[in-house]
């Protein structure tokens, strides 16, 4: 049975909260009033996620008076990882257990159990040491494919004559290619000095931090994802000057450039890689992986990208390496993003890291050190962060935003974002990238529109995941997709019509105020501000729409954006107020402000029970969508900032 017992008989006093970087010392002080009964054998149990238990500590006494006893114990983390802890004690011979207060929320106040009464423990994650710069947090990222944003001096003569250039506005190219390849060679013309020409655009966004899709020297994708040398920028997308020119502007705006960068693979045309499969003696081999019977591996269906080989001396040296490709790219940018990060052994990603920053302490705690994010679909391991990459593009919370706001799934929102808190540093929490849609998903738009749809097991993006309706057995009993049908549904369904549109459109707003308020970084993928739809890839990334954007859409992202700016979330605490298949409200509190989040994903008038110390603010501490705030409207948000 449990034990009745006033609040002020227990109370805990614990170091450090929520994290603890590994190696250094965690105290914890305990006070029991002797109303309680006699205390004896008074010990600390803490359980590592996967072992039961990990560390057993004494609870030393260390002060009595006629009211209270004192306890006392400190404990060292010799290992990374999630831990949970709870007490066991005598009182008056009999053996208890003391727990959270399953009522008492964010306060994590103790209470004494019997052993078998189930309820919830303390928390703390052991963690790497590490810093980012204060750009990083409470930004608004923009991605950009720089050849499908925006073209700057473009003259169609100077460009490669090899290539496939194409007017701005033409229909995607999904078909397949004389070679009987999908080959991503379809140019638009965008480059670097585009992004510098919109710049002010960006800024009336809200945005902090550009990230730009590669722009090594290729040969035909226009999307840089397979280059043909890593040291060059591909001259139809600028050169060297023009990148520092844009980190120059980017900079007076106060804005930050991250580059995307591909070591997983290269082009099959990069002369590293001729070089490498004509030589088997070729010094560069061992840069590549090769099969029992000498043939090049490639990274999933692409046979014009072979992959390379983390392992390798030669090919870390070319990396990140004295005057390697970070050494290289890094003058001119303020971090980077690894594509298919989340393949890479810790020590590769650790190379790349420390290339990027100095070790010396003035250097990290400056503005000036460079932050590194990784592709991560799912979640980042904790040996990783810190060490090899500061933060991942956090997938599972732009899953878990989409689905509950296109079918309801509350408790796997609710699940995603506690998740993160338990899982994450908080240094991590802060500087993740919450997108709605990227280059290798359809359209936010789209996939939140009704003719989209995937069953619950699945990622919403994972359309076209073993088994569809484009999966079929060949003659020899192997699974296949039927690459040329996935891109004609992909082609016909690219645009929705007028009532669709719309309706993608208020789940789309409803989406946005939680992927800019919930904690990390909202990342706008070029053009979902102002109403791009498409399928997966080549769809998905089609140019941006100049003098065809939905001109409402913008001005609600550039509102939502300067409100979003105003709040300073870093190191908050959320806590989930209501959580249903129609409404999701959230506070989240620290040090500098605290605010209180509603969305309503029905299609009905739903009344909010706003926390009353966010109540009687003035509007401009108010963002509202679709309501008042007392009563939330089919599709309505409600914002509230209390500044402290």
């Amino acid at each position: 049975m449990r034990m009745q017992k006033d609040n002020n008989l227990l109370s805990i006093s614990i170091s450090q909260n929520r994290e603890i970087e590994i190696g250094k010392e965690l105290k914890i002080t305990f006070r029991i009033s002797r109303h309680i009964g006699y205390v004896s054998d008074f010990m600390v149990l803490f359980n590592r996620e996967g072992e039961q238990p990990s560390i057993i500590k004494q609870m030393i006494k260390v002060r009595e008076d006629d009211n209270f006893e004192n306890y006392r114990t400190e404990v060292r983390f010799n290992e990374l990882g999630n831990y949970f802890f709870f007490f066991l004690v005598k009182i008056d011979g009999e053996q208890k257990t003391i727990k959270v207060d399953i009522k008492s929320k964010r306060e994590e106040r103790p209470i004494i159990l019997s052993p078998d009464i189930e309820a919830p423990y303390w928390k703390i994650l052991v963690v790497n040491e590490f810093f980012t710069p204060s750009w990083a947090k409470d930004a608004i990222f923009y991605q950009v494919v720089v050849d499908r944003f925006c073209k700057d001096s473009f003259n169609s003569a100077d460009k490669k004559t090899y290539r496939k250039y194409l007017p701005w506005d033409a229909e995607v190219n999904w078909k397949r290619a004389e070679d009987g390849e999908f080959n991503n060679n379809d140019f638009r013309g965008g480059n670097i000095r585009g992004i510098i020409k919109k710049l002010p655009y960006l800024g009336s966004l809200g945005v902090n931090v550009i990230y730009i899709s590669p722009i090594n020297k290729s040969y035909n994708r226009y999307d840089g994802y397979a280059t043909i040398d890593h040291m060059q920028i591909d001259s139809d997308l600028g050169d060297f000057c023009d990148l520092q020119e844009l980190h120059d502007f980017a900079s007076d705006c106060g804005m930050h450039i991250i580059l995307d960068v591909a070591f997983n693979h290269c082009s099959i045309d990069n002369p590293i890689f001729i070089e490498a499969q004509n030589n088997p003696k070729s010094k560069y081999r061992d840069w590549f992986q090769w099969d029992e019977n000498g043939n090049y591996k490639y990274w999933y269906d692409f046979k014009d990208m072979p992959i390379f080989n983390f392992y390798s001396a030669g090919y870390q040296e070319y990396v990140y390496g004295a005057n390697g490709v970070i050494d290289k790219f890094k003058p001119y940018v303020d971090g980077f993003r690894i594509d298919l990060g989340e393949l890479f052994p810790l020590f590769f990603l650790e190379g790349i890291k420390k290339r990027m920053n100095k070790d010396d302490l003035a250097y990290i705690k400056s503005d000036g050190y460079r932050f590194c994010v990784a592709e991560s679909w799912e979640r980042a391991p904790i040996e990783v962060l810190g060490k090899g990459i500061d933060a991942p593009t956090n997938y599972p919370i732009s899953d878990a935003i989409l689905k509950y706001v296109k079918y309801g799934y509350h408790e796997y929102l609710r699940d995603a974002i506690y998740k993160n808190e338990d899982n994450y540093p908080i240094t991590t929490i802060d500087t993740c990238l919450n997108s709605l849609g990227t280059h290798d998903t359809p359209r936010a738009l789209t996939m939140l529109s009704d003719r989209y749809h995937v069953d619950g097991f699945r990622k919403l993006w994972e359309i076209d995941k073993e088994w569809s309706m484009w999966h079929y057995y060949d003659n020899e009993g192997r699974v296949r997709f039927d690459t040329d049908g996935f891109r004609e549904f992909g082609y016909k369904n690219s645009q929705l019509e007028y009532q669709e549109y719309e309706e993608a459109i208020a789940k789309l707003k409803v989406a946005v105020i939680l992927q800019y308020f919930l904690p990390g970084n909202p990342c706008i993928f070029y053009g979902d501000e102002v109403g791009l739809t498409g399928y997966k890839d080549p769809f998905s990334r089609k140019p941006y729409p100049y003098g065809k954007e939905d001109l409402e859409l913008l001005e609600f992202y550039r509102k939502i954006g300067t409100f979003r700016n105003r709040y300073k979330g870093k190191e908050s605490v959320i806590e989930i107020l209501e959580c249903d298949n129609e409404i999701f409200t959230f506070e989240r509190v620290n040090e500098n402000s605290e605010i209180f989040v509603a969305i309503n994903r029905g299609d009905r008038k739903r009344k909010i029970k706003i926390p009353k110390e966010f109540k009687n603010f003035e509007e401009k501490n108010i963002f509202l969508l679709n309501g008042d705030t007392n009563c939330l409207l089919p599709k309505g948000g409600i914002v509230i900032l209390k500044e402290k």
